[in-house]
């Protein structure tokens, strides 16, 4: 029994690049040819092909290839007999007895799809062996599907002039994959699917998961930053950057580098991609976290009220009595030092070939659950008045900074978290785009930031 399907569009994320390679993709599809997606696992060739599919409006034959499959996988084979025995009786003294055996012949998902002109999706089809994909050369060509020699059917099926099929591969080295024959490759269309570019995978988070366009944004950053410098044979960074945001967005776990349980997310996700030994590639992904805390708290700094009243900020594997308390802007130096000159790991070792052990303890799991940057100590002395204030809690976080600051002329980012239930993130990220619009501006005097009002304009 054959299923067949219907599909239906359902979160496919169009960026500019994707629309264009999908209008040429349908353009071939309309004037008869069928087409080979072709690229790296993980860059959305199964997601692009059934999104095709439903353009061309027609139901769906869905394959996925198979070092096990036969031709008769693909076309239908015997299945049992049927016997049928015939009694004539009608002169009683002659008895004439019919006794027939038919095979009884089921047709595969192929066969169907070319009779009734269905659209075939065939995943991966070079992961099935070279010889049981040559059904398709006269169903591609000829428009004809050759069927077993039987006396009970037709030996061919002519082919619907309403079937396409769309065919998807990965690159021959990976393993279990074979070679695409000639011919084969002769009669198809090939496309070849690049990995999605930083903006394409952060419209892709944004619209599949709903995590803010930012949080997506640090996301693949990291991600491809990792792939770059730690994992450089990884197929791609869209899939791991999909896990990571979903869960996070599932859980409500912001993605700063200073978030413990965001770095164990990543950590239990990206390291098993990475061929390195485990210390190696733990302590890489530690830098990166670490030049994402530089990068996160200069932005910070540049938005909060008092630069030197920000508390200290500690890199992963330090203790809290070893660091000393300090402005953000000295951290941002010397952090750029360590980290961007020499290229030095935060996490000093004894030795140059670090081991699992020493790594472990440089890196305890006490110093992964500390917060790095802490928490502003103003947001619990906040003055009472300002707590007060009443906003729309359903509008969106601009809209009520929006509020907050017509209601009461100047506040800090620090009064802003407190009065609007904010985190860090969603208050940084909402005063600078408010800032870029021109909605608000900084209040300062003698050079010292203040706070932030509406601006005058």
């Amino acid at each position: 029994m054959n299923t067949v399907l219907q599909a239906r569009p359902r979160n496919f994320v169009s960026t500019p690049t994707l629309e264009r390679t999908s209008l040429r993709a349908l353009r071939y599809l309309q004037s008869g040819y069928s087409i080979h997606l072709k690229g790296p696992a993980g860059t959305g060739k199964t997601t692009l092909a059934l999104h095709l599919a439903d353009l061309l409006a027609r139901p769906i034959m869905l394959l996925f290839g198979d070092d096990e499959f036969k031709t008769s996988d693909l076309i239908g084979n015997q299945s049992g007999y049927t016997r049928k025995k015939v009694v004539d009786n009608y002169i009683h003294s002659v008895v004439k007895v019919e006794d027939e055996l038919r095979h009884n012949w089921t047709d595969s998902r192929l066969t169907l799809a070319c009779r009734e002109g269905f659209t075939m999706v065939y995943d991966e089809f070079n992961r099935s062996r070279p010889e049981v994909n040559n059904v398709l050369l006269s169903a591609l060509e000829e428009k004809l599907l050759v069927l077993p020699p039987s006396n009970n059917r037709a030996e061919y099926i002519r082919v619907s002039p309403h079937f396409r099929a769309i065919l998807t591969s990965n690159p021959e080295e990976y393993c279990g994959v074979h070679g695409t024959q000639d011919a084969l490759q002769d009669r198809l269309i090939t496309i070849n699917m690049p990995e999605p570019d930083e903006l394409a995978q952060q419209q892709i988070l944004v619209q599949k998961v709903g995590i803010d366009s930012s949080a997506a944004l640090q996301i693949v950053q990291l991600v491809k930053a990792f792939q770059s410098s730690v994992a450089p044979d990884m197929v791609s960074s869209l899939r791991p950057s999909l896990m990571i945001a979903t869960i996070c967005n599932d859980h409500g776990i912001l993605p700063l580098a200073e978030n413990a349980d965001f770095r164990d997310v990543c950590s239990d996700i990206l390291l098993a991609r990475s061929k390195e030994p485990a210390p190696d590639a733990t302590r890489h992904l530690w830098n990166l976290f670490n030049r994402f805390v530089v990068s996160q708290a200069a932005l910070v700094n540049d938005l909060t009220l008092k630069p030197e009243a920000q508390p200290a900020a500690r890199f992963h594997g330090e203790e809290e009595d070893d660091a000393p308390l300090q402005p953000l802007e000295a951290l941002v130096e010397s952090a750029e030092d360590d980290v961007a000159i020499d290229d030095e790991p935060v996490v000093e070792a004894q030795d140059q070939d670090l081991q699992t052990e020493d790594l472990a303890e440089s890196i305890s799991p006490e110093a992964q659950s500390e917060t790095i940057v802490e928490a502003p100590a103003e947001a619990e002395s906040l003055p009472e008045e300002v707590l007060k204030v009443q906003v729309n809690p359903n509008d969106d976080i601009e809209t009520r900074i929006f509020d907050y600051l017509d209601t009461t002329g100047t506040a800090s980012l620090v009064n802003i978290e407190g009065a609007l239930d904010l985190n860090r993130f969603q208050a940084v990220n909402a005063v600078k785009s408010m800032l870029d619009q021109g909605l608000i501006e900084k209040q300062e005097t003698d050079g010292q930031l203040q706070g932030y009002q509406l601006s005058s304009n």
